[in-house]
């Protein structure tokens, strides 16, 4: 009698974990036979392969797995095969030098719009219509399956890969040796709040929830699908991390550790200019979603309106805005920290430690009164400028963003007067922004 592909998939999850890979493999053998485009059934056979020490041919599996993944458009999982051929200690130069070719920044078939294609899942209602059986051709014949794309056809236009398809061919190559593959169940730590920022993370495959806060304190900031980057603070600092990341659903991950970067990124400015350039691109995409000035505005807007601001090299113990001046303009901080103090009564009261991510100046602009603040670099980096010109023409343009400005304003005062009351330390965290 025939049986659904879902369920005969799950069974072999269930045979593999009672390390029965006799029977685990003849089903997800058989998932390839009767599904040739569910990715993952390919993967468990050559997983289930290496289990049964049938090294030679878990690894055919996983290389023919990468060539066609990097050709499909599956970069990131093309690399989580790589590796795993590469864990099985056989060359993988041929996928590195593929993988270089065709999403370096020279490659012309890169399509910088293109979002990276949905896996293929396997049909709830899908049928076997003769599944396999165990016998002692199993192994040949289950990695022959898995390792045989017939009659694929690959699109020319691919799509990039966050940082390396910013990298030259003769930059990639290194980078790609340096990434580390590991594989996460659900539940599982990944990045741990308060943890040195050391490494970046790219999500091949999986769900991954991002918090802050613990146990009963916690609280969910997202949920990232396949494709997505985090643990990006570690290019600009190795402070401690501000959140957690957890495994919702078993999920692949590519770990490109920063001190190991650094060290190649020595002999190749082209790494040195791609990161920067990374680094930039993901901080202003988290600006536009984060920030409470861009809340008004759809994704063309944000991105309007931040073509109008200019990158400032700000020093360390640079005094951007001084009390009791008029505002030149609006500030966004892309990479660096500032300190937020007032003079009351002949002394200086703390107001704020603003990072990466916060704004100031706006009190000043939208009211058109004198700054009612000094803001000094106590970390230098990149900031983003728009002046009062500017601003007053954006308004022009965008009521809305004076609308938004003004409700954060009269926020950011009454916790000022609250702050100069009680003569203390308010934000840490940037909650006040001028």
């Amino acid at each position: 009698m025939p049986e659904k592909l879902i369920d005969i998939y799950r069974k072999a999850e269930n045979d593999l974990l009672e390390k029965k890979f006799d029977h685990a493999l003849a089903g997800f053998a058989s998932v390839v036979k009767y599904a040739p485009d569910h990715i993952w059934s390919r993967f468990q056979v050559a997983k289930t392969l290496g289990l049964m020490k049938e090294n030679n041919r878990s690894y055919n599996v996983y290389f023919s797995l990468a060539l066609h993944c990097l050709k499909a458009g599956f970069p990131l999982i093309g690399l989580i095969a790589a590796k795993n051929a590469a864990s099985l200690q056989a060359s993988i130069d041929e996928v590195l030098e593929m993988m270089t070719e065709i999403y370096s920044l020279e490659s012309d078939r890169i399509d910088q719009d293109m979002a990276m294609p949905a896996i293929s899942e396997l049909p709830e209602d899908a049928m076997a219509g003769d599944p396999l059986g165990v016998d002692d051709k199993l192994p040949a014949t289950g990695a022959q399956l898995a390792k045989t794309f017939s009659e694929t056809r690959y699109p020319r236009g691919l799509p990039p890969v966050p940082l390396f398809s910013l990298l030259s061919r003769e930059a990639v190559f290194p980078i790609l040796e340096l990434l580390e593959a590991r594989n996460y169940q659900p539940g599982e730590s990944i990045v741990v709040e308060g943890d040195p920022c050391s490494s970046i993370y790219l999500l091949a495959h999986g769900e991954v929830e991002v918090h802050e806060g613990q146990d009963q304190s916690a609280r969910t900031l997202a949920r990232l699908a396949s494709g997505s980057v985090f643990g990006e603070m570690a290019l600009i600092t190795d402070g401690p991390r501000l959140a957690s990341a957890v495994a919702v659903r078993e999920s692949d991950i590519l770990i490109l550790p920063l001190s190991e970067l650094e060290a190649v990124a020595e002999d190749l400015d082209d790494i040195t200019w791609a990161v920067a350039k990374f680094t930039r691109q993901r901080f202003l995409n988290n600006l536009l979603v984060t920030s409470p000035v861009f809340a008004p505005f759809n994704s063309f807007q944000r991105k309007d309106i931040l073509d109008r601001f200019t990158s400032v090299g700000v020093p360390t113990n640079d005094v951007i805005i001084r009390e009791g001046e008029i505002g030149q303009g609006l500030y966004l901080i892309l990479g660096g920290e500032v300190n937020v103090a007032k003079f009351e009564g002949g002394s200086q009261v703390h107001l704020a430690t603003l990072k990466e991510g916060a704004v100031f100046g706006e009190i000043s602009l939208v009211r058109d009164t004198p700054t009612t603040a000094t803001v000094k670099a106590t970390r230098g980096g990149e900031f983003l400028f728009l002046s009062r010109e500017d601003f007053q023409e954006l308004v022009a343009e965008h009521p809305e963003i004076k609308e938004a400005l003004a409700s954060l304003s009269d926020e950011r005062l009454d916790e000022q007067s609250r702050a100069l009351a009680s003569a203390s330390v308010v934000s840490e965290d940037g909650s006040i922004i001028f």
